[in-house]
C-alpha cells in the first residue's frame, strides 16, 4: 500500500507537486474548491487555469525566467512540458494557449492512477493525518487563509494584483495596425503593434492619470505588486513613463508620415492558437469598465474594440515564509504534537511571485516531501541553482519580507568578479552546472 498524501489547491504548483509525487509512488489526493467555491479572478474551474497573462516570459539563458525554465526541463517539471505544448507564437517568450494548456494537465492529472481529484473546499489543516502540501495560492480561500494564519501567527499578508484586458481579434481595426517583433527577432511576427502619434499619447495619459479606478482608495501605493503594477499607477508617475515602459516604440520601425520612430505603441499578444483573441501586453488596470473601454478606444486600432475580458484586481494573500517555513517550505509548526499533520507550502502564497516561481516551487517542495517522509529530512538542492537561490531568498530572516520573481540578483556570485566578463552568461553557465551535476548523484528524486 503506497502512503498517501494530500495536496490542497489545483493550480500551477499543487499540479506540478501532484504528478511529482505520484511518479514518485505516493497517493495524492488532490483538493480543488472550485466550482464549489469561485475566486474573484479565475475565469472557470479548470485546473492549471492561468489568471493573468498567458506568458511565461523569457526563454532564453540570458534571462532570469529562461534560466529557471530550462533548469525545471533538466529536473524533469511536468508543467514545463505542457506548456511547450500548448505554445503559440510569441517571439522569444513561452506564451501558451490558456485552453490547451489546462486541457494538458487535466488530462495528466485524470489518467494518473496515484492521483484522485476531489473538487471540494478545504477549511482546516486539522483532523486529517495525511501529510500536506498546500498550494491554495495567494487566492486561497478565506476559511483556509484564516486557519492557516491563526496557526502560523502574526499579521496576515496580502498585495493587490492586476489583470489586462482582452480584446476580439475580429474587432481591431488593422489598417491601424501591424504584426511585427521588436528588433524582428524570431522568424515571423508575432506581436500585433499598435501605434499611436504624440498627440494621441498624451490624451490617452492624461485621461489614465485622472481615471476614478473601481475605488476611490481601495489600497496604498505599497501593497501594489511592482510587477504587475497598473497601467494608471504608472502613468501618474509621469507623462513619458509608458514610452519608457509598455509603449515603448524602440525597435518597431517608424511612422511612414513622419519618417520618425512611432510616439507610442501598444502591443498585443495572441491568447490562443486561433488568434481569435488578444492580450493587451502589459495593461493590467484596476479602472472601472466603462472607463477602460473609453481610455483604450483612443488607439486607433482600438476604436472599435470588443472586449472579451476587462482587467480587474484582486487580493493576493501570501505567508511570512521567513518566519514560517524552513528551508524546504516546511512549515515549522506542524508535525508532532501540533495538532495537524507535516505540512509543506507551495506556490505564489510563500512570496514566489510568477507562473514559474510556482511550478518550480511546487516541485521543490514535493520533492522534499518525498525525502522527508523516507528519510526524515529535506533535500538539498545545490548552491548557485536557480532553485536553490529562491528559496534561500524566501527562507532567509527579512524584517519586510514581500513577494518577489526570480531574478539574477538572487544568485550567489563570487566576492571579486572580472567586471570584462558578462555577469548574466557566468551565472547563467554556474546555475547549469551546478544543477546537471547533481542530478547525476544518486538517491535523488528523479
Amino acid at each position: 500500500m503506497h502512503q498517501r498524501v494530500r495536496v490542497i489547491g489545483g493550480g500551477l504548483a499543487g499540479c506540478e507537486a501532484s504528478l511529482q509525487l505520484a511518479s514518485l509512488g505516493y497517493e495524492v489526493d488532490l483538493y480543488e474548491m472550485r466550482p464549489l467555491r469561485k475566486t474573484p479572478a479565475h475565469n472557470g474551474d479548470r485546473l492549471g487555469e492561468l489568471v493573468c497573462s498567458n506568458s511565461f516570459k523569457g526563454l532564453g539563458l540570458n534571462s532570469a525566467h529562461g534560466l529557471m525554465k530550462n533548469e525545471l526541463r533538466l529536473l524533469g517539471s511536468f508543467l514545463m512540458q505542457a506548456a511547450e505544448d500548448a505554445r503559440v507564437p510569441a517571439g522569444e517568450s513561452l506564451t501558451v494557449d490558456r485552453d490547451r494548456f489546462s486541457d494538458a494537465i487535466e488530462a495528466r492529472i485524470a489518467q494518473n492512477p496515484r492521483i484522485h481529484l476531489i473538487r471540494e473546499e478545504v477549511l482546516t489543516l486539522a483532523g486529517d493525518p495525511r501529510p500536506t502540501l498546500v498550494t491554495a495560492g495567494p487566492l486561497c480561500s478565506d476559511a483556509l487563509a484564516q486557519d492557516i494564519f491563526q496557526r502560523v501567527g502574526g499579521e496576515a499578508l496580502h498585495f493587490f494584483d492586476a489583470i489586462a484586458p482582452v480584446i476580439e481579434a475580429d474587432s481591431i481595426d488593422m489598417n491601424h495596425a501591424f504584426w511585427r517583433n521588436r528588433w524582428d527577432k524570431g522568424t515571423e511576427a508575432d506581436f500585433l503593434n499598435c501605434p499611436v502619434n504624440r498627440a494621441t499619447y498624451e490624451e490617452f495619459v492624461r485621461k489614465l492619470q485622472s481615471a476614478d479606478a473601481v475605488e476611490p482608495k481601495p489600497f496604498e501605493s505599497k501593497e501594489l505588486f511592482e510587477g504587475c503594477l497598473p497601467v494608471e499607477e504608472m502613468a501618474r508617475r509621469g507623462l513619458d513613463t509608458l514610452r519608457f515602459g509598455p509603449m515603448r516604440p524602440v525597435g518597431l520601425g517608424e511612422d511612414p508620415e513622419t519618417g520618425k520612430k512611432w510616439w507610442g505603441v501598444i502591443q498585443l499578444r495572441a491568447e490562443n492558437s486561433q488568434r481569435t483573441l488578444f492580450n493587451m501586453v502589459g495593461f493590467q488596470t484596476r479602472l472601472r469598465w466603462g472607463t477602460q473601454e473609453e481610455i483604450f478606444r483612443l488607439v486607433p486600432a482600438l476604436r472599435n474594440a470588443r472586449f472579451a475580458r476587462l482587467g480587474c484586481m484582486h487580493r493576493n494573500t501570501f505567508l511570512e515564509t521567513p518566519r514560517v517555513l524552513d528551508r524546504y517550505l516546511h512549515l515549522k509548526s506542524s508535525g508532532k504534537d501540533s495538532g495537524i499533520p507535516d505540512t509543506w507550502f507551495a506556490g505564489q502564497i510563500t512570496g514566489a511571485e510568477g507562473y514559474t516561481e510556482a511550478v518550480a516551487t511546487g516541485l521543490y517542495a514535493a520533492w522534499n516531501m518525498v525525502e522527508t517522509l523516507r528519510r526524515g529530512q529535506g533535500l538539498e538542492f545545490p548552491e548557485g541553482s536557480c532553485l536553490r537561490a529562491l528559496v534561500d531568498h524566501l527562507s532567509a530572516p527579512n524584517a519586510d519580507f514581500q513577494p518577489m520573481n526570480f531574478n539574477f540578483g538572487l544568485l550567489p556570485r563570487p566576492e571579486k568578479l572580472d567586471r570584462k566578463i558578462d555577469k548574466k552568461a557566468f551565472l547563467g553557465a554556474q546555475a547549469q552546472r551546478a544543477i546537471l551535476e547533481w542530478r547525476m548523484r544518486p538517491n535523488l528524486p528523479l
